[in-house]
């Protein structure tokens, strides 16, 4: 799924980015709850008009949930806000000529922070690409690993989730 990310128009990649990293917070998320019984429970926490239903909600939840610490919070918002950008805005999308969506790019944190960011992204699409693979990757590893809380998973599992 990542590979696709790399061939997409910017618009594509940006969609397709945000929908693969809101799926793996859901499931880091869903690691955390009792398991819907019933397709009344399921559609009541993840559902569009369910109490997790939005990237937003997620995002929170994630957060007080001590899936996620406040910059990870932070940068997540920065990839729902762009990926908002890119659907609402009918205009030609990319990187770095839509100024909503390369100021979100520069803010991102992980990307300057990190050890693979260490590598310097060329430009703003990398560096928003490199951000989905890895919080989507280490978001995923957290969802098999129910049990680790935030302290544990700093040192095993995930570290920079944390942040």
């Amino acid at each position: 799924m990542f590979a696709e990310l790399d061939g997409e128009n910017d618009r594509a990649a940006i969609l397709v980015g945000g929908s693969i990293l809101e799926y793996a917070l859901e499931q880091a998320i869903a690691s955390r709850l009792r398991e819907p019984q019933t397709t009344t429970e399921a559609k009541a926490l993840f559902d569009e008009h369910g109490i997790l239903g939005s990237f937003h909600e997620k995002i929170w939840a994630a957060y007080f949930l001590k899936v996620i610490g406040p910059s990870v919070r932070r940068d997540l918002d920065l990839v729902r806000a762009i990926r908002n950008s890119a659907a609402h805005d009918m205009n030609t999308i990319s990187f770095d000529g839509t100024s909503e969506i390369a100021n979100g790019c520069r803010e991102l944190s992980f990307a300057d922070e990190s050890i693979p960011g260490k590598a310097n992204p060329p430009d703003l699409r990398g560096k928003f690409i490199l951000t989905i693979r890895f919080f989507t990757a280490n978001l995923l590893l957290r969802a098999s690993d129910a049990k680790a809380e935030i302290s544990e998973a700093a040192q095993i599992l995930a570290p920079y989730l944390d942040r």
